[in-house]
Order: structure tokens, then sequence, then C-alpha cells
């Protein structure tokens, strides 16, 4: 389907754009590499890149991007962060530092500023780990953030105008045993499904044999030659990201009241009127009062792929919504 469409890059430009268009509106595309295009109707026109316009002010956006600030923000507001140790390339004694702020194996390691998951490390169980994870961490940004590992589900969060619209479950990509075929063969595969491309040009990413993959494969003393059992399921990478080849479940309705309340307002001491909240808890129907939880991360430029169309689970029209936000004086 999206052949016909335009050709932005990004598929939620893509996404945007055609909403605007089945809603009879203009769409001047000013560059296509770089995903930036005007809608227009009536007298208003509104300059787009990607989802972003200007519902976003520069100072939300400069929150959310520094992770240290998301999470001082959100802790004056009594709202759960992971436990967190902030350091630079000037530190001295840090094992002695993590032991002082009572932070134990496994850890996470990432740069206080990313948009990616390219220089973020999980689920850390040991020191040597831990040293390796530093190193690639600091490659990336001068300050790093050294923080504890929350091994619950993980749910993606869309609220708009500050207001949840859609939740996710994200699960890491994964394949199944198919007779006798090797991890290779099977991924292999999963890459000629119909929803898997390059980047992320569909709702779902090809999965690439990198490095990462291998490492993620010997943690679990397997190979790409090896063969899956009988109804095994082998997840490939650790985390759940677009970059890493997610699957996203759609849990909307799911959602208890106060995990959704707790968001909006996230959204709020952000000033964001678009973000994902990353949100982890054992269960999305569960009170938080009963259950073990957290933010992680949220992202002021979210992507609509799996909410638009989810794995698995209804699909829920995230664009309709920000369109009519942006354009709120108009009739849609």
């Amino acid at each position: 389907m999206f052949n016909k469409m335009m050709s932005l890059k990004n598929i939620s430009s893509k996404i945007i754009t055609n909403e605007a268009k089945k809603n009879w509106f203009k769409v001047e595309i000013i560059s296509e590499e770089h995903d930036i295009f005007y809608l227009e109707k009536e007298w208003k026109k509104v300059l787009f890149k990607n989802i972003d316009c200007w519902l976003n002010n520069s100072l939300s956006v400069k929150f959310a991007r520094q992770k240290k600030l998301t999470y001082i923000m959100l802790e004056n507001h009594n709202i759960k962060v992971p436990k967190s140790l902030y350091i630079n390339k000037k530190t001295k004694e840090i094992e002695k530092l993590i032991k002082e702020n009572k932070l134990v194996f496994p850890l996470v390691v990432k740069p206080s500023i990313w948009e990616h998951w390219n220089w973020v490390s999980v689920n850390i169980k040991n020191k040597e780990q831990l040293k390796n994870a530093i190193i690639k961490a600091f490659k990336y940004n001068n300050e790093i953030i050294i923080q504890e590992f929350f091994k619950w589900s993980d749910y993606r969060v869309f609220c708009v105008n500050n207001k949840v619209l859609a939740v996710m479950k994200r699960i890491p990509a994964y394949i199944l045993w198919d007779w006798k075929k090797t991890i290779k063969e099977l991924i292999k595969i999963e890459n000629k499904r119909e929803e898997r491309w390059n980047w992320h040009e569909k709702w779902l990413s090809k999965i690439l044999v990198d490095k990462d993959v291998i490492k993620q494969l010997k943690t679990l003393d397997l190979d790409i030659k090896h063969i899956p059992k009988r109804n095994e399921k082998v997840f490939v990478r650790k985390n759940a990201n677009l970059s890493t080849w997610w699957v996203s479940i759609d849990e909307t309705d799911k959602i208890n009241p106060e995990i959704k309340k707790m968001c909006e307002k996230a959204s709020k001491i952000l000033w964001l009127k678009i973000c994902w909240i990353d949100y982890l808890s054992e269960n999305i129907s569960k009170p938080l009062s009963k259950q073990k939880w957290g933010i992680i991360e949220i992202n002021h430029t979210p992507w609509l792929r799996g909410h638009h169309f989810p794995f698995k689970g209804k699909p829920r029209n995230i664009a309709k919504e920000i369109i009519k936000l942006a354009f709120s004086n108009i009739k849609i």
C-alpha cells in the first residue's frame, strides 16, 4: 500500500500525509529526503518534519532529550524512575559510587542524551560487561547514566494533548521453531514477510544478523546455526525498539485508569503535547499501588507505525488526532 503513497522517506510522515489527504488537506513536500512538508487547509498552513510541528516547543524537547532532566522533573512530582547514577569521563572510583548508591546487578548503562538504542546496554550482569558498556556509552556522550534494570513488561504509551490515545506492549524480535531450519534460515524467512522492510519504511523492520544478535545468541548458549526445538521461541535481541526489529501488541483497552492518569501527568510535567512514554510494569491492567513500575524514558518524537499497524490488536488512528490538534481552529 505504501508504494502508492507519496515518496517521503519515513513511514510516520507517509501516515500523516495520507491521513491529511483523506481529509482534503493540501500537502506540499519541501524535502523528501528529510521528511519536511506543509499541510494546509482553509487559511492555516503548518510545517511538519516527520510528526514534529509547532505542538512541542523547544524547551519541552530539551527536557525530553536530556534524560537526566527528565528523571529529575518526574521524581520531583513523585513519579517513579530508575535509581540512577550520573557520571562523566573524569569521574573516579565508579565501583565505589555504585555501591554507595545501592545499585546492584543487573544494570543499564546509557548516554544522558540519546535518541536511539545503539549506545545503550541493558541487563548488565557483571563487572566486565559493565566496563564495556561504559566505554560504549562514552563514545556517544561525555555524561552517562548507570541505573537499575527493570525486568518487567515494556509498554509505550502515546499521549496527544496530554491524553493517552494508545498503548502498545513491546516485545523483542524473535523467531519460532520450524522443523529443521536454523536460526539464520528462520531470520531469512521472517524477513520475507510483507510487513518487514528496510529501516522504518514499513511497520516492521527487517532483522539484521549483526554483532548484537550474535552476542544475544551467545548469552543463550546458541549461534545462528542452532536449530530451535519444537515450539521454541528464540529472542534475537534483548531490547524492544524500532531500530532493533520489535513486535508491537496493542493493549490500549487494557490500561488501568491509575496508569493512564499518571502517564498524562508525566506528559504535562515535561510540557509535551505529543510524546511516547516508555513505561515498564508487571501488568498494564493492575493499579500502580498493586505492582512494581517505573518510567524509563519520554520521547518527544514518537513513531506511528506500531500503533497504526500493530503486529496484534486494534489499529489506532493517532495521525488524525495530531492533525486535529495542529489545526485546532479548523473543522476536520
